[in-house]
């Protein structure tokens, strides 16, 4: 028994203690060179480790002092005085007298090769001057210089000179007059052009659905933003569900870039057969056919049938690819027949457009055809027609186009006749539109503000296609009101269209499950036949959102302050 006792405290005595050694540091300096040294200080990142020893920790206190120095001349600061000393077995203190930091006195920035003396050089420079990290002056600083030879570099290689790279760095560091010189050598490589498009997975479609979206052309000066211009105008093209456009670095011959570009086709045809139901409409029917290779050069053309139980329309499209000066064309003609606030509708239009897509950017230019045959309460027919051209400009800029939280929608259009050449009047349409998201840091929600005015100048209103006239209320509108029913009061209860309109919306939403959301809102707007017998009608209401995998999908309780009714909507998507 006294042997087993004595075997078990003498293994005891000689095993290692149970217990991890541990201890904390404390750091004497300024917040932003404390921030520093706790991050990246082994003695402080190993405070915790489980395998900590003794032997170990004596290590890092001796190494400590000159490891703190070499991290603090990284912020500038080349004379700083460290000393370690640990006050206890689980306590270490760290003291740090930075001294004064190191400044930028001079820069200079030479280049070889082929840049020399050329106008993107002379970008490059102005662009530097603009946007170069560390100018005369400011405190030294590793990261900010890694930055700037970077920025120096890309620069370059942006336009013409893909291959410019950087040869010689150097930081002269004078720690006693506390000044710092700087000189960096980017040697620019050969001029480069762009070479042959060389294109992988074509089967259905003709090359020129892919070449006529590039705005440049074989013996073109490269540029990475027309590349990029090209990716992205492929990856939105209907004839591709992807693409991705490589530029052949290491095939360069001759000064000449070869540019390699994948696809995924689409098939040739697609139909679309499906049940629609909207609130103020019920259930409706949607029948659709695309072909995305008339005429064998990648024309897409389209054939929509939407059927509701006041509404009706059969429309025929036509669109072009986009072509190397960054536009598109189309082309639609459209029949529409309708029952809305006691007016019966029945409208031809069609129109061709002129489009470019540029960034969040879209610009419009068209010519449209409208011809308007309505029965107003059933006693007033009127047939007008219209020709005009239209200009119009639309920028979306959100952080997430599914589930925005911060950013805006902005859209324009502004409309004329030629005088009265095919039509029956003449008049000027203009529209604008706006929304901003916005989630301040303070408040868990998200703020919503949607406005929406326009106006047409016309000789005789009454002459007007009333499809260009203005009637609002319901979903994206003034919620709380039946459909379109804010207007100029008409015969027998009909609602006809005003020559002004505008409206208004503030909401709140936020967060109350994955994917769901809940708003509270107050809307306004109403429409007119003049500014002065404009009158507000508001609402009030409340609603949820899912972010479906599809779109946000919104269903809305609202009442209106006329005749104080409780009405609901649900609508499908953004604003507009």
């Amino acid at each position: 028994m006294r042997r087993l006792l004595f075997a078990f405290v003498f293994s005891c005595l000689c095993s290692p203690a149970w217990a991890a050694l541990t201890y904390k540091v404390d750091i004497a300096a300024p917040d932003a060179l404390k921030s520093l040294l706790n991050d990246n200080l082994e003695l402080v990142t190993l405070a915790s480790d489980p395998d900590m020893d003794e032997a170990t920790l004596s290590a890092l206190l001796g190494e400590t002092p000159a490891a703190a120095r070499r991290l603090l001349e990284t912020a500038g600061y080349f004379n700083a005085r460290v000393s370690v000393s640990r006050v206890h077995a689980g306590q270490v203190d760290i003291m740090v007298e930075p001294g004064a930091p190191v400044r930028i006195e001079t820069l200079n920035i030479d280049y070889r090769g082929a840049a020399q003396g050329s106008s993107e050089l002379e970008r490059v420079e102005a662009g530097l001057k603009i946007d170069w990290p560390l100018p005369a002056g400011a405190v030294f600083d590793q990261d900010a210089w890694d930055a700037g030879k970077k920025l120096a570099v890309r620069l370059l290689t942006l336009r013409a000179y893909p291959l410019a790279k950087l040869a010689e760095s150097r930081a002269e560091v004078n720690p006693d007059s506390g000044q710092v010189a700087l000189s960096i050598v980017i040697d620019s490589g050969p001029r480069i052009e762009f070479g042959k498009i060389r294109i992988e997975g074509l089967q259905r479609y003709p090359e020129s659905v892919v070449k006529g979206q590039a705005d440049f052309q074989p013996g073109g000066l490269y540029s990475l933003e027309q590349l990029t211009v090209f990716q992205s105008s492929l990856e939105e093209d209907p004839h591709f569900s992807s693409a991705l456009v490589i530029p052949l670095l290491d095939e360069i011959r001759d000064g000449q870039l070869p540019i390699l570009v994948r696809v995924v086709e689409v098939p040739r045809q697609k139909g679309e057969i499906g049940l629609t139901w909207d609130s103020d409409e019920g259930v409706g029917t949607r029948l659709g056919y695309e072909h995305y290779n008339i005429f064998r050069r990648g024309y897409t053309g389209s054939v929509l049938l939407n059927w509701k139980q006041s509404e009706s329309s059969l429309s025929f499209g036509l669109a072009l690819p986009r072509m190397r000066d960054g536009y598109s064309h189309s082309g639609n003609v459209s029949l529409k027949k309708s029952t809305v606030q006691n007016v019966e509708r029945d409208t031809v239009e069609g129109g061709v457009w002129r489009l470019r897509q540029r960034g969040d950017i879209e610009a419009r230019i068209g010519v449209e055809y409208v011809l308007d045959r309505e029965t107003i309460g059933g006693v007033e027919d009127r047939n007008n027609q219209a020709v005009f051209a239209t200009l119009g400009w639309t920028q979306r800029k959100l952080d997430d186009a599914m589930d925005p939280r911060n950013g805006y929608l902005l859209d324009g259009r502004l409309s004329s006749t030629l005088g009265r050449a095919l039509s029956e009047t003449a008049f000027v349409r203009g529209r604008a539109r706006a929304a901003l998201y916005w989630s301040p840091g303070w408040m868990a929600g998200t703020w919503l503000v949607r406005g929406d005015v326009g106006e047409v100048w016309a000789q005789q209103t009454a002459n007007v296609p009333s499809s260009l006239l203005f009637r609002v209320g319901g979903v994206n509108s003034v919620r709380g009101f039946e459909y379109e029913s804010l207007g100029v009061a008409g015969p027998n209860g009909a609602v006809e269209g005003g020559r002004v309109m505008a409206t208004g919306s503030l909401e709140y939403l936020f967060t109350v499950a994955p994917h769901w959301r809940v708003s509270l809102f107050h809307d306004m707007g109403h429409a007119a036949a003049s500014w002065k017998q404009f009158e507000l009608a508001r609402s009030f209401g409340f609603g949820v959102r899912w972010l479906s995998p599809v779109a946000p999908i919104a269903f809305d309780i609202a009442r209106g302050d006329t005749d104080q009714k409780w009405r609901w909507t649900m609508s499908l998507g953004l604003p507009f």
